[in-house]
Parts: structure tokens; C-alpha cells; sequence
């Protein structure tokens, strides 16, 4: 059995973002973040073959529908209830300086480091937190946190609550321009 989840706006960072931003309809198929994520360590013997498997005959099955269709499928244009601001002309927006342990956990991003310097550092926040909320924002996956950093500015402060050893902690973090 597959858990699907929906995102509400169309763009995030990852491959099929060009293809949004020309208004080229794409599906977004992922079967989810775990601490090998984009590391040496993601190595073949820890592809779980049979899911993988039921995984694609499920995209193929869906990519078959699609081309059998009477007619193909229409950009859909997500209307966004802000629009992603306050970048640097190379569409990455304002700076935080966290990074994030791709292992699943329930809810939230747990940051696997925190870069010296950067603005997480300066709020306090620390390796092993997890961030739960920024600004009014509850999160609870990455999809979340970069969602809510693109619609920030630089130059705001945004008051993130995290999870540290099991406690809440709110700072307040001044966003900077990514360097």
C-alpha cells in the first residue's frame, strides 16, 4: 500500500520545477526522504526491490492512461494564496543555514547540522533540533520548510519553534542573503 500525499502549491526544489515554471504539466513521483538521501551511503542493496517494483508498475499505469487520453493533459496553474518572494535572481530565496537529516521521522524537519555563522546559528538552533513551526506555518516535512522559505523575504524575522530533546524552544531567525 502506497501513502500518497499532496502538496498545495506547484513548485519545490527538485527536478520537475523547470518543467512547472514553463507551464509543462508534470506528476511528481517520490517515494520519500531517509538518512542516505543524496549521500555516498545511498547504495543499491538498500533499494527495497518489491515496493520499487509496485511503485512502477503504478507510474507506468498512470503514464499509459495519460497517453491513451482522448486529450492530453492541461497545465493546471496553482494560484498560491502568497507567491514565493524575495530571492536572489536565481530562484533561491532568502538564507537560514540549516541542514536538513533526511531520516523519517513523524513530523517536522530534524537538522542534521547548523551551519556556523548562518542565521540558525545566530538564533541558537542546533543540530538534532527538529523544527515544527515557522512563522504561522506548522511543519511537517521538508516540502513544508521550503515552502515556507520561499515565501519568506530577506531581512525577516520569522519566530520557528523546534523540538529540542523532546522540548519546545522558539527563537526568532533574521533571514539573510544566500552568499
Amino acid at each position: 500500500m502506497f501513502k500518497i500525499e499532496y502538496s498545495a502549491g506547484g513548485y519545490s526544489s527538485s527536478d520537475h520545477t523547470s518543467f512547472v515554471s514553463k507551464k509543462i504539466p508534470v506528476l511528481f513521483f517520490f517515494s520519500g526522504l531517509h538518512s542516505d538521501y543524496h549521500k555516498p551511503s545511498d547504495t543499491w542493496e538498500k533499494i527495497n526491490a518489491p515496493s520499487a517494483a509496485k511503485l512502477l508498475d503504478t507510474i507506468a499505469n498512470v503514464t499509459l492512461q495519460l497517453a491513451s487520453a482522448a486529450q492530453p493533459p492541461a497545465f493546471q496553474t496553482v494560484v498560491e494564496d502568497k507567491p514565493p518572494s524575495g530571492g536572489d535572481g536565481r530562484g533561491y530565496g532568502p538564507y537560514f543555514g540549516s541542514i536538513p537529516d533526511f531520516g523519517e521521522i513523524p513530523n517536522g524537519v530534524k537538522f542534521a547540522d547548523v551551519k556556523p555563522g548562518s542565521p540558525a546559528a545566530k538564533a541558537g538552533l542546533k543540530p538534532g533540533d527538529v523544527l515544527i513551526q515557522f512563522g504561522d506555518k506548522p511543519i511537517k516535512n521538508l516540502y513544508d520548510f521550503t515552502d515556507a522559505l520561499r515565501r519568506s523575504k530577506i531581512g525577516d524575522v520569522v519566530e520557528v519553534k523546534v523540538l529540542r530533546d523532546g522540548q519546545p524552544v522558539t527563537a526568532s531567525v533574521k533571514l539573510e542573503q544566500r552568499k
